[in-house]
């Protein structure tokens, strides 16, 4: 239900989100249509801006590096001493002297010839404290107080030079502004010129592509309705089909707990009355049928319960090699056990786990061939114990061994011989008691299959301490039990 609010939840966005598209393109359009109209007074302004120069600006950007290049020159010479550093300054000041030259010649603004001829008397200024610096450096002054005196009588030239190079940039700028407006005002009359205007073609292409998009979101919008009561009826669908399930379970789990108690009653009569065994094993046959099914109904309803006690795998082994020797032996099949260490613990429901290791033993027996082997070992590690059941048997197919712990898998050549819920039992409780189960086998070569059950306390669970090692009494089978499959 959770996927299908989900659902319901993006249809709701998505009609949200496209509602919001169709506005958004509205509005896209309306710009468009305003902004189409005054298109051509923007490439008027754009062309008269391109055809400002704004070369002065870079010239005395030009100017500007220069004169920073020549003071630190000089002021390097005086403190490290080198000629190639006199050279350089003596370059600059030539460079700098040219382009002063250059730029009162190209741009003969107001103003700028006065700034100038200000540079030259501050440069001239510049020479002479140069020229000072010189004669005490020659006198063997040390370095760095002679490229003290250079800086320090410096500095107020190089801002003096600074400043008028701002101005001069001001100007510049300022004529730069003026033919801007001017371009301005040329294309804010030239918008009143009818030939300015949009062409109709481009009009009647707005108009059509307007009407394909809202086109489409009529198709889209109605998609989206249908899609909603699609939705609508999927989980309507869904939810009945979760109710008839959950009604199939609660019968089966109904009929095999109603079932459970007069099996029980025939049972213990016959036990009583010391009727043939071929009866009682028919009763237990169904008996764990019905528990079979049972406790598969009860994990499907999420709610199985187990009665987790702390016992020796012993109880598990013995129990089971008395339940099936005798039938063992009708089918002339040794039935073996290794058990390494029988008395170590683990936790686990001790009818339920011998209903796993009973449907494994009963399969292997059954389709084991005669003066066949069935071994039951058990092994262990600190956290799990393992028991596997091996058979000599026909052995099952790769391909289907992925699915035969599924509930009701029966291969085709045994699909005579049971219900098939045997294996899914085995794994349904096997896993509940937080363990794994998996099965190899080869064909002609036989199966095994292996479980795990933990030797400690699982988290949360709560230990039996009522008669822990009392024993059931065993039972004897004489026929194969019906729920056991392979």
């Amino acid at each position: 239900m959770t996927k299908n609010n989900s659902t319901k939840r993006s249809c709701a966005s998505e009609h949200k989100i496209l509602i919001f598209l169709s506005l958004l393109f509205v509005a896209v359009i309306g710009s468009a249509w305003a902004y189409s109209i005054h298109l051509r007074n923007t490439i008027l302004v754009t062309n008269s801006v391109t055809q400002i120069d704004t070369s002065p600006l870079v010239q005395i950007q030009k100017i500007r590096n220069i004169k920073d290049s020549l003071f630190a020159n000089s002021r390097s010479y005086f403190l490290l001493g080198l000629s190639n550093l006199f050279d350089e300054q003596k370059k600059d000041k030539d460079s700098f002297a040219k382009a002063l030259t250059a730029f009162e010649k190209q741009y003969n603004l107001p103003q700028i010839s006065e700034l100038i001829a200000n540079i030259n008397v501050s440069i001239q200024q510049e020479q002479d404290i140069f020229d000072q610096a010189v004669k005490h450096r020659e006198a063997h002054t040390e370095s760095k107080i002679v490229g003290q005196f250079y800086q320090a009588k410096t500095r107020p030239i190089g801002v003096s030079i600074s400043q008028a190079l701002d101005k001069i940039e001001d100007i510049q700028n300022a004529e730069v502004d003026k033919i801007r407006t001017q371009a301005n005002t040329r294309a804010s009359e030239a918008s009143f010129v009818p030939n300015v205007l949009i062409p109709r073609s481009i009009l009647y292409f707005i108009a059509a592509l307007s009407i394909l998009f809202l086109s489409l979101i009529v198709l889209i919008l109605r998609l989206l309705n249908q899609r909603t009561l699609q939705i609508a009826e999927r989980d309507r669908l869904y939810r009945e089909a979760q109710k008839a399930t959950q009604a199939r379970d609660e019968i089966i789990a109904a009929i095999a707990n109603d079932m459970k108690e007069p099996l029980d009653t025939i049972k213990d009569a016959l036990e009583t009355s010391g009727n043939t065994e071929t009866i009682t094993n028919s009763v237990i046959n169904i008996e764990n049928s019905l528990k079979n099914i049972y406790d598969q109904a009860k994990s499907d309803m999420g709610n199985i319960a187990l009665r987790l006690d702390q016992l020796g795998i012993d109880v598990v082994l013995d129990d089971t090699r008395l339940m099936w020797q005798t039938y063992a032996k009708q089918r002339d099949v040794r039935l073996l056990f290794d058990s390494g260490n029988p008395h170590m613990l683990g936790f686990f429901d001790r009818e339920r786990v011998i209903r796993v290791l009973s449907n494994l033993v009963g399969n292997a027996i059954k389709f084991s061939p005669k003066n066949g082997k069935v071994m039951v070992k058990v092994r262990s590690d600190q956290q799990f114990i393992y028991i596997s059941v091996e058979d000599n048997g026909p052995g099952i197919p790769e391909d289907k061994l992925k699915t035969i712990f599924s509930t009701f898998w029966q291969a085709p050549a045994t699909a005579n011989s049971g219900a098939g819920i045997g294996l899914a039992i085995v794994k349904t409780i096997v896993e509940a008691h937080g363990g794994t189960v998996k099965a190899e086998s080869r064909l002609g070569a036989g199966s095994t299959f292996t479980f795990s059950l933990p030797r400690r306390r699982p988290v949360g669970a709560q230990i039996n301490r009522s008669s822990p090692t009392v024993r059931s009494a065993p039972r004897t089978v004489s026929d194969a039990p019906s729920t056991t499959t392979n």
